[in-house]
């Protein structure tokens, strides 16, 4: 993201750095590239639909480094996509980017490419509420409001973004990855404080190296140079005529390399030429017919680098509302105008509302069959509804939103009708009307969605919107659902409470056996094991020994001719995911009726892959999972017990008919059969449960 190859430059280039130390500062992070840069560098799995436990582990961890060290964060998130569709194109490249990484996964398993699973940021925003961090949410592209909240703050700006390079940050830049991991002290004002190195950069550091050159011709360098909104190729021309200098004075201390030396002639070039002459001179290098064009797009870029403003920032100087609007100019209500501003609300909502386009993060599929979303469509239909019903200035005759999705195996554009009235519902209220509905009725309206009406779980309330989503899921599945998947996905939703519950014992006992993040890890859970099963208590060693023998599903499997990866299984759970997402939404935006699902409590998708196809392996599925829990014992009973309770609800129709491919052992190794189920494999390092081992 940014500009095309300033970020290897200044790799290549760290005396254009500096070493400091963060302590006792503020600090605002790009949120969007922080989500990205946790969950890859954690080596968390991409390939099964996401390990969201072990993502907020890690999450949890990163921002307990910055607390020791007294560095306030402030995370901003963008919001919608760009309303002059000048990003469109860069939008339109990276989902191709991410099918393109998708297929390859779908193919053999392969870990080697990455896709974000789709529930991340959800699972982020949810982390750093619970650690009090402040999130803010723009109302489009983030990198000027960042800029402008740190200099409203004086504090530093940390991305992986290289326009930030560009942006004059008083207090400077400092690439996410060059942070450090670990806590180190120094002595300040003759005490000794926790600090994280880091390189800081600050414009002034790379101007040294071109003397003559005004800070107010950098961001022509960013908009020549090509960006996101910027095709690279419209200025090619131009920039292949410049000429990389001999390297004299302070510039001899630079590397560069073949690729770098376009950027040198360019900066060269600004730092020599007259500040009125530059967009004269670059248009004279272009076509007639696209000169209005260029001089405009140069025009608007090289504002956006200078002229950052912060509806925010603004708001922490002077208390004044927050707006937001719809295209048409119809005010959002201010109670949705908070929750956009906080991120409560998904930016998806906002592209929505505002330009009625939205790219559908491409999943790991099963590419020869439809795009996972088609199970959430009447979810997205409402959702749609509610939004665009409530802009009273719309154009009636255009109320389609545009989705890009994929169909087959390649992106495709797709115009999905909202929905207005919803079958034992009736008409949808407008964002204004919702404050004033009574509790009951918006539940209603979510149990109408989500067509579970009548359906009465006997659960605990924080449980009852994930069990319904699931109820969703499997009546709007694409094809018939397989119903080991389903008890792998109650089981876990009951193992990641019960690991982390167990944590929380053992540190009793000895601290050295529990992750230090793990230790408060369900303090201020709505849920845990005893309220899922209704039970009053799991004693700790029934509890640990079920974790045990369940630890090694939880690492990444091989796959080769013997075990291909099954795309099929990972293609269902791509679906559930989009209900959860899409419920969630709605949820938010009816003032949460129902508790919020918390999704890094409910799923990990390692393990769901390797016990489904365990259970698939066995003739009697439910018997394997009564040993493991510990047959006869308390949490075998009660899981057997939630299990039924649940599985009454649903109609045999929704599974597919039970496979014959488990076959009976052979009578010789009969006895031996139980004791090879209950022995527990190697577990990997990187195992969340391996402290508990």
């Amino acid at each position: 993201m940014g500009i095309y190859g300033l970020s290897s430059f200044f790799r290549q280039n760290p005396e254009l750095s500096e070493l400091k130390y963060l302590h006792d500062t503020k600090l605002v992070i790009d949120g969007s590239n922080l989500v990205y840069m946790i969950y890859l560098s954690s080596n968390l799995e991409c390939v099964y639909g996401g390990d969201y436990d072990r993502y907020a582990e890690a999450i949890r961890d990163y921002f307990a480094i910055f607390k020791k060290c007294n560095i306030e964060v402030v995370v901003v998130f963008d919001g919608g996509y760009d309303i002059s569709n000048s990003k469109l194109k860069t939008c339109q490249q990276r989902m191709q980017q991410r099918l393109s990484a998708a297929k390859h996964i779908a193919k053999t398993g392969c870990g080697s490419r990455k896709v974000l699973p789709i529930l991340a940021h959800e699972v982020f925003k949810d982390i750093a509420r619970e650690l009090g961090i402040p999130i803010v949410q723009c109302h489009f592209e983030a990198d000027e409001e960042i800029v402008a909240i740190a200099n409203h703050l004086g504090s530093p700006v940390a991305s992986q973004d290289s326009d930030f390079y560009i942006f004059d940050i008083k207090a400077g830049f400092i690439r996410l990855d060059f942070i450090a991991e670990s806590v180190c002290t120094q002595v300040v004002n003759g005490a000794e404080v926790n600090c994280l190195s880091c390189q800081w950069y600050h414009i002034d550091n790379l101007l040294c190296h071109f003397p003559g050159f005004k800070h107010s011709l950098l961001p022509f360098f960013g908009t020549l140079l090509g960006n996101d909104f910027v095709d690279a190729k419209m200025f090619e021309n131009f920039c292949s005529r410049l000429k990389c200098p001999k390297q004299r004075g302070p510039r001899r201390k630079l590397y560069i390399c073949k690729q770098h030396t376009k950027m040198i002639g360019l900066l060269h070039w600004l730092s020599s030429v007259d500040e009125n002459n530059v967009i004269t001179e670059v248009l004279s290098t272009l076509k007639s017919s696209k000169r209005e064009e260029a001089r405009k797009i140069i025009a608007d870029n090289v504002e956006r680098y200078t002229k950052c403003k912060s509806s925010f920032a603004e708001h922490l100087m002077e208390n004044g509302p927050v707006t937001f609007s719809f295209a048409s100019g119809t005010p959002f209500p201010s109670w949705f105008t908070e929750m956009l501003f906080s991120g409560k609300v998904s930016p998806y909502v906002i592209n929505v509302a505002v330009i009625r386009r939205v790219f559908q993060l491409v999943q790991v599929d099963c590419f020869e069959k439809p795009s996972s979303y088609i199970c959430s469509l009447t979810l997205r239909q409402a959702l749609y509804g509610i939004i665009l019903g409530s802009d009273s200035k719309r154009n009636i005759g255009q109320n389609t939103v545009e989705e890009f999705d994929r169909e087959g195996r390649n992106m495709k554009r797709f115009y999905v009708e909202p929905c207005f009235n919803v079958p034992c519902y009736g008409e949808l209220p407008e964002l204004s009307d919702i404050p004033g509905m009574d509790l009951q009725s918006r539940q209603m309206l979510l149990r109408c969605l989500l067509k579970c009406e009548d359906i009465n779980l006997l659960c605990a309330e924080p449980l009852q919107l994930v069990l319904f989503v699931i109820h969703f899921w499997l009546r709007n599945s694409t094809e018939s659902t397989n119903e080991n998947l389903l008890r792998s996905l109650l089981l876990s939703m009951v193992l990641l409470r019960l690991s982390s519950e167990s944590k929380e014992s053992l540190a009793k006992h000895d601290p050295k056996l529990c992750a230090p993040s793990c230790s408060k890890q369900m303090s201020d859970g709505l849920l845990n094991t005893r309220v899922i099963l209704t039970v009053s208590d799991i004693p700790d060693e029934v509890a640990l020994s079920a974790i045990r023998n369940f630890s090694k599903y939880f690492s990444r499997p091989l796959h080769n001719h013997a075990r291909p990866f099954d795309s099929e299984l990972t293609y269902s759970c791509s679906q559930f995911q989009t209900c959860l997402l899409f419920t969630r939404y709605i949820n938010r935006i009816l003032q949460m009726p129902y508790t919020d699902t918390e999704i890094h409590f409910t799923l990990n998708g390692t393990f769901l892959y390797n016990f489904t196809k365990e259970l698939d392996s066995r003739v009697q599925p439910d018997l394997f999972i009564s040993e493991y829990l510990g047959r006869g014992s308390m949490l075998d009973t009660a899981f057997s017990k939630f299990y039924k309770m649940f599985r009454e609800t649903v109609p045999d129709e929704y599974f597919k008919e039970k496979s014959m491919t488990a076959k009976p052992k052979k009578r010789a190794s009969k006895h031996k059969t139980l004791a090879k189920d209950l022995e527990c494999d190697t577990v990997s390092l990187s195992n969340r449960f391996g402290v508990l081992l």
